[in-house]
């Protein structure tokens, strides 16, 4: 039954992953990118998508340049970042008086970080003409706090209490997340907070974790 609310909330999260494929955050939309073409560099330009064409303003200031047809086309975007985030799994080392864990309890998160989105338009050419894909890649990189659940029993407090349930804690921390397309994974390192009573004896507490992460992007 504990792993209920984690299988709704991993569900939740890549239906709504699904349904952010025409978020400017996955797709190229009209604004401000630095461009380059193959064998160029980066410059800055106003992006306009229109229909199966997509066109190119040099800024007032920059150096000028023009756009070879069929060279593939490169697109950089640097943001703010806010996702609601959940850790999949924290792995907890070996302590003096306990074991390495694996925990999969229910928890919830929200994340800020820096984001660099890169887009790439490819251009191929095959025996039927030219063939043009496009392709998504992102990099963020921040802090995280929220909420969740752990056990609390007399193997996670060192036998010094007899009751068993499950406690709340609060967590922070920083990931490192990639994107591709719509979905954004990475890993995280926290720390959780007991909050109740027992949180002088707990063994976790304060104690370093690593996590693989899910984030879904807000904004």
């Amino acid at each position: 039954m504990k792993y209920i609310p984690l299988l709704i909330l991993g569900t939740l999260f890549l239906q709504s992953c699904a349904t952010l494929r025409d978020s400017p955050k996955y797709q190229l939309s009209e604004g401000y990118y630095a461009f380059r073409q193959t064998d160029s560099k980066y410059r800055k330009a106003y992006i306009k998508p229109e229909d199966d064409t997509l066109k190119v303003y040099p800024i007032s200031g920059e150096p000028s340049f023009s756009i070879v047809p069929s060279k593939d086309e490169y697109f950089r975007s640097n943001s703010f970042d806010i996702d609601v985030m959940t850790i999949l799994f924290k792995y907890r080392p070996q302590g003096s008086m306990i074991p390495r864990q694996l925990n999969t309890n229910f928890n919830g998160n929200v994340y800020l970080g820096y984001r660099v989105d890169r887009f790439k338009i490819d251009f191929e050419r095959t025996p039927a003409g030219q063939k043009k894909s496009f392709i998504h890649s992102g990099v963020t990189v921040g802090l995280f706090g929220g909420i969740g659940s752990t056990a609390v029993n007399p193997w996670t407090t060192a036998n010094q209490i007899t009751d068993e349930y499950d406690g709340v804690v609060l967590s922070r921390g920083f990931a490192a997340m990639v994107g591709l397309n719509s979905l954004t994974v990475g890993l995280g390192v926290g720390w959780d907070y007991l909050t109740d009573r027992d949180k002088n004896v707990w063994v976790y507490q304060n104690r370093p974790w690593f996590g693989l992460t899910l984030g879904l992007n807000l904004n």
